[in-house]
């Protein structure tokens, strides 16, 4: 991607961490910002004093001087600061972490540059003390989730709460974003300047895969093809576990290759917990590292998204691995998610469990190469590199 001219102090709030496993959309675009010139400070959410903080630690990314400071510098440029709660009162750990924020502004950020403070984590406990404290001359919303769907809040009551903060973020800020059609929809009720930027891939990684990859995972030498590959997390209120399981069983001659974390109300489960045990053709090979992903791309004949349609898949979920498989040319079948309506030239759509069956094994026997290539012109005109660009087309405009 060209550098432009003008450059930004982006302070970036993400409702997840920048070392979480599968790389989000928050790290897509917050990593291309800084490789841009761009000044990215990235604010992790809270980390309380515990298990995931413990399980950061043990896997390596807080060395000594990160401990005392709370940041460090990711290879892109962008300074990743992540606040650890120690006292245990949230309005009182929210201004600690704004002051030391504002600290690390001056520090890290040019004066003579716009800054603009992009809000991902509407959920942030006490958000107002944070915009408060900081100077900004445009502050952004970028919703990629339907938060109020979330397992967690599963009380009319508690939908509300997440309801209120981000009507309030909606509202003040200047300009807004939406990764989903849905999401699209409900924030033009309480901001006129909403835009669609939907979750796109990373085009040059995947693009082509079976052409530069010769040597596959050293694990697909005892797994069969045909393959068929899924890669991410699967959550139980977004994984369709039930449809994974009728589609194995209804094709014994396909092998089925998962990658990733599962996850049963917020801990790590088996696939025996979701109802995945016991067939022969699942070959669960557990997380793998982003960066490696292509190689596993490059051994599946095929490619699935077995979502759920629910209140949170439905209103506002757009999964990153779908257009990163259209760019290794891979046949793709997803569920009938209003996101993929625009792409339903270049995939299959199932509206069914049986239709979902039908087309797995439609995607295997009828692939040719004039479809690879639709695949991957599509993933090429929505990359990472040219979502970030329209964004900051737009924002420019707003300044």
């Amino acid at each position: 991607m060209p550098k432009d001219k003008q450059k930004f102090n982006i302070i970036a709030f993400s409702n997840q961490l920048w070392d979480f496993p599968n790389w989000t959309n928050k790290r897509h675009v917050m990593s291309r910002m800084a490789k841009l010139g761009h000044n990215v400070l990235f604010v992790d959410p809270p980390i309380n004093l515990g298990r995931v903080f413990l399980r950061q630690v043990l896997r390596g990314h807080w060395s000594l001087k990160r401990l005392l400071t709370q940041t460090k510098k990711d290879p892109s440029g962008a300074i990743i600061y992540s606040p650890v709660n120690v006292i245990p009162i949230k309005s009182i750990t929210a201004w600690i972490h704004a002051q030391r924020l504002k600290l690390l502004a001056k520090k890290h950020l040019k004066t003579e540059q716009k800054t603009l403070v992009w809000i991902y984590h509407v959920e942030i406990a006490h958000l107002p003390t944070y915009l408060e404290a900081l100077d900004k001359d445009l502050l952004i919303y970028d919703c990629v989730d339907n938060y109020e769907a979330f397992p967690k809040y599963d009380t009319e009551e508690k939908k509300e709460v997440v309801r209120k903060k981000e009507r309030y973020l909606a509202s003040k800020a200047d300009l807004i974003f939406a990764t989903a059609p849905g999401l699209l929809d409900k924030l033009k009720k309480y901001n006129k300047n909403v835009f669609f930027a939907p979750n796109v891939g990373d085009f040059e990684r995947f693009y082509k895969v079976k052409e530069r990859i010769k040597d596959l995972p050293k694990e697909f030498a005892d797994i069969p093809q045909p393959r068929v590959g899924y890669i991410g997390a699967m959550d139980e209120y977004k994984f369709d576990a039930d449809l994974m399981r009728k589609v194995a069983q209804d094709h014994p001659h396909i092998s089925f290759v998962l990658i990733g974390q599962i996850a049963l109300k917020d801990r790590s489960a088996t696939l025996d917990d979701i109802g995945l045990a016991g067939l022969d053709n699942i070959h669960f090979l557990g997380y793998r590292p982003y960066p490696i992903s292509d190689g596993y791309h490059a051994g599946f004949d095929a490619y699935i998204i077995p979502y759920q349609l629910n209140e949170y898949t439905v209103g506002g979920c757009f999964p990153v691995k779908f257009h990163n498989a259209l760019a290794a040319g891979l046949p793709t079948v997803v569920t009938d998610l209003p996101a993929y309506l625009p792409f339903k030239d270049v995939c299959y759509i199932a509206k069914t469990p049986e239709e979902f069956s039908e087309m797995v094994q439609k995607a295997l026997i009828q692939d040719d190469a004039d479809k690879i290539r639709a695949r991957q012109k599509v993933a090429k005109e929505n990359s990472w590199d040219g979502k970030v660009r329209k964004m900051l087309d737009i924002v420019k405009q707003h300044l």
